[in-house]
């Protein structure tokens, strides 16, 4: 097969099978790293050394059969491949820093690969992809220098009988659901889909490939990695779905693609990322039903909202916004294919509630607990904020809340004196929550210049915030259309669900944007609209300030996110 053929069938084949593919790089990865820099194997060195100059001597002789080297120019080549590997292998072993070696290793195959394969008939499948690889790349680095216990909510340790952690041991060990009361251990309460997962997974690897006890959980990550691409897979199907293109493309995708909450959601080991997943799922399967209403499409939907609720119950939120798609699409077809369209609510009503409700309903025959139920906190700890209503909180933009971008939590000294405050607007809040989570502040950076990179994208990130607000609003009520409605539907849902939980749970820990992380692409497709010549007249200047701004938003991340400790 010549170039063409191979670059066609590769972009064809990642096009029908996408998740598949991201499933299989993650497994293949996954022997070098168990998760975690301190698990790569001591000979997995040596197999990528032979990977890369095997690589470099089956192109060269492609080349040289070819013509297109001479012997002289093949042996130059062939030794001076050879050094770099080798100084490049040396170098590495003798780094304190082999995370960042895998990070530019990755990015420079990545582009190498786009290089070889570039065709101007696949440009734009090919520029999506390269954005894709970098954002892989820096998920991937993140949870090579992360921990399963850093920057993790409500994990605990494995060999504790609560949190997150505890709750994957006691499925992996007893091989049945809580015999007890779930409210009596933390975090216990969350349907188990993305639990039994996670412990299947620690089987597999203990028992069956025989890796160690901690590589076993550190590789967790893994999963948690395969999940936080789906998202992003999910994200670039829906932006096709809009008809975005080039440019217009190319901007939503980088923010998707290098947002900060997917690769802190990467490396996060609690069933956020795989409900969040699901639910993206759903979306794209709630597109692809509005454009053929057919039961296998509605069934997909069944699925994916069925199995995000199994993974945690908040995944409901998607239910009422699919839900205004169907009643539209059934009131325009009332006449025509009334019969037809009931039937298939019928098929997903009997796939979706079994499938999301059952263990909340098996927990409230046992021991009485309400589906809606959630896991309380005690309000005389320090970081309750109840003493003001949520509208005092929303109006209130002091400028001392804008003076570190980080997410500001009080403390008690040795005396028992508090310093500093907790935050307590969700919209502030979210916006440093967003970028740097709850855990990173002006002491996690390698070196102490990466807090300006920071301040940089924490103000990149408020434009972009602000625009896509704007973009959805203009859109919505200048150019509607039934997508449009739906994307707009589901945010607002996300975001009445985010500040009602704020209200009735008045701690700063409530207010954390992994609870909305769709959000990120429901503003990106809007602002990907933004960019498209075919949407606003005279887009020309817009369209260049949402580049150069989407682009630094990239860079500051790449920055930030490779100097964490």
């Amino acid at each position: 097969m010549n170039k063409e053929q191979i670059t066609e069938r590769t972009i064809r084949s990642l096009a029908k099978h996408p998740y598949l593919w991201m499933l299989g790089l993650c497994l293949l990865i996954d022997p070098f790293f168990f998760g975690s820099v301190g698990n790569i194997p001591n000979n997995a060195l040596m197999l990528e050394c032979f990977g890369l100059f095997g690589a470099a001597v089956i192109f060269s002789f492609r080349r040289y059969d070819r013509g297109e080297l001479s012997k002289p120019r093949l042996c130059v080549f062939m030794i001076c491949i050879l050094s770099a590997v080798l100084l490049g292998a040396i170098s590495y072993t003798n780094s304190q820093n082999k995370a960042i070696w895998h990070f530019f290793g990755g990015c420079i195959l990545m582009f190498t690969m786009y290089y070889f394969t570039y065709m101007k008939k696949f440009r734009g499948q090919l520029n999506s992809v390269l954005i894709i690889g970098l954002g892989f790349m820096i998920k991937l680095h993140y949870i090579l220098v992360t921990s399963v216990y850093t920057r993790q909510h409500d994990v605990f340790s494995f060999d504790s009988t609560a949190g997150h952690a505890g709750y994957i041991e006691y499925l992996l060990q007893n091989h049945h659901l809580s015999d007890f009361d779930p409210r009596d251990r933390w975090q216990f309460v969350h349907p188990p889909l993305h639990h039994a997962i996670s412990s299947l997974w620690i089987y597999l690897n203990e028992n069956i490939f025989h890796v160690g006890h901690d590589p076993a959980r550190e590789s967790l990550q893994t999963l948690t990695l395969f999940y936080s691409m789906c998202i992003i897979v999910s994200a670039y199907k829906i932006f096709k779905f809009f008809g975005l293109n080039g440019r217009s493309l190319y901007i939503p995708l980088m923010i998707v693609s290098f947002h900060p909450a997917f690769i802190l959601l990467s490396g996060s080991i609690n069933n956020d990322v795989l409900s969040a997943a699901l639910v993206m799922g759903a979306v794209v399967c709630t597109l692809e039903w509005y454009r053929e209403q057919t039961l296998k499409n509605i069934l997909k939907i069944a699925l994916c909202i069925g199995l995000a609720m199994m993974a945690k119950i908040s995944a409901a939120t998607i239910a009422p916004p699919v839900a205004l798609v169907f009643l539209i699409v059934f009131l325009r077809k009332f006449r025509t294919n009334g019969k037809s369209l009931f039937g298939q609510f019928c098929a997903f009503g009997t796939v979706c509630i079994p499938l999301g409700l059952w263990f909340g309903i098996r927990n409230y025959i046992k021991w009485k607990i309400p589906l809606t139920y959630v896991s309380e906190m005690d309000k005389n700890c320090e970081q309750y904020i109840g003493d003001r209503t949520l509208l005092q909180r929303i109006t209130d933009f002091s400028a001392y809340q804008f003076s570190s971008p980080y997410e500001q939590w009080a403390w008690l000294d040795d005396t028992g004196k508090m310093h500093g405050y907790n935050e307590f607007n969700p919209l502030t809040t979210l916006l440093k929550n967003s970028i740097f989570g709850e855990f990173i502040n002006e002491g996690c950076f390698t070196w102490t210049y990466t807090n300006t990179f920071a301040r940089v994208l924490f103000w990149v990130n408020i434009l972009l915030a602000g625009a896509a607000l704007v973009l959805m609003l203009f859109f919505c009520i200048k150019k509607p259309n039934i997508p449009k409605l739906f994307f707009a539907a589901f945010h607002i849902t996300i975001m009445v669900s985010f500040l009602k939980a704020a209200a009735d749970y008045a701690f700063t820990c409530t207010m954390n944007f992994r609870y909305i992380t769709p959000t990120v692409i429901t503003g990106a497709v809007f602002i990907g609209m933004a960019a498209c010549e075919d949407n606003i007249k005279n887009n020309i200047i817009i369209s260049k300030l949402l580049t150069v701004t989407s682009v630094l938003f990239s860079l500051m991340t790449a920055l930030v996110y490779t100097a964490l400790l």
